[in-house]
């Protein structure tokens, strides 16, 4: 946590103040960013100055879920306030299509706030987001997608790292994951998609891609660990592209519908 906030210090010292994107003009997209828990909200804050600085086109709004700073420990295990706002993220998602239906949606979770992400989904329509990114995931890896994905229209693409052992390897193990299970978390070692998926679930796990942290992606930043990912240089790179719907960035990505996960198949 002390780690974290000296981070955010760097950023605004670095940076700035981040642009205030929650306004927009008529036509613009909408990204909405779930944080991690502890209320420091530095991917949030990362991804308002790259697209603040960028100029594009998106009101880019953090969803405020947690339980205040340094409330880490709430959180996490407040499945009800988790819910709460994941039915919040999905109200909002649903009036911005009622009054820009052809307008790009996309969500963004890192670390707990991809448990408010995934909720929201399972409360949304099919084909309701254009594109979600899932970053350092603090969900347990058996965790079924299926209906969070049926939600999605394009992909949802999830950045893992064997490396984030201190979050995501010890500290879900000892305190649980946002789902609250105690378990080393789908941010360390990617989501497990069913062995023998129905049809339908084969369906929706062939729009996931799962990306695992590679030394190439070290000059960002992310050097694996848990507070990399949040750093504006990764997120210009590999996030940012994804947002606008554009071909995936170079550096580690496979296919969609495939896992970086040593050894696994295809997810079809």
């Amino acid at each position: 946590m002390v780690y974290s906030a000296l981070v955010k210090t760097v950023f605004r010292a670095l940076y700035g103040e981040p642009p205030d994107l929650s306004g927009g003009r008529e036509g613009d997209g909408l990204v909405l960013v779930a944080d991690g828990v502890g209320g420091l909200d530095l991917c949030g804050t990362a991804l308002r100055y790259v697209m603040g600085a960028q100029k594009l086109p998106y009101v880019v709004k953090v969803v405020p879920w947690g339980h205040g700073l340094g409330r880490w420990h709430a959180d996490l295990t407040n499945a009800v306030n988790r819910d709460a706002h994941a039915r919040k993220v999905a109200e909002e998602v649903r009036a911005f299509r009622d009054k820009a239906p052809d307008a790009p949606v996309y969500l963004v979770g890192k670390s707990g706030g991809t448990g408010v992400v995934v909720k929201a989904l399972e409360h949304l329509p099919d084909d309701a987001v254009d594109g979600v990114v899932l970053i350092s995931p603090a969900l347990s890896p058996s965790y079924d997608l299926t209906r969070a994905l049926r939600a999605v229209r394009r992909e949802a693409v999830v950045f893992w790292s064997p490396l984030d052992v201190i979050v995501l390897g010890a500290g879900t193990r000892i305190f649980g994951t946002i789902d609250r299970v105690k378990t080393v978390s789908a941010g360390l070692v990617g989501f497990r998609p069913p062995r023998e998926p129905t049809e339908g679930q084969a369906a929706q796990y062939a729009k996931l891609r799962q990306v695992r942290w590679r030394p190439r992606m070290a000059p960002t930043g992310y050097l694996g660990g848990h507070v990399g990912p949040d750093s504006p240089a990764f997120l210009r790179k590999y996030v940012v592209p994804l947002l606008r719907g554009g071909p995936a960035p170079d550096g580690g990505f496979p296919p969609v519908g495939q896992s970086s996960r040593p050894g696994d198949a295809p997810i079809t």
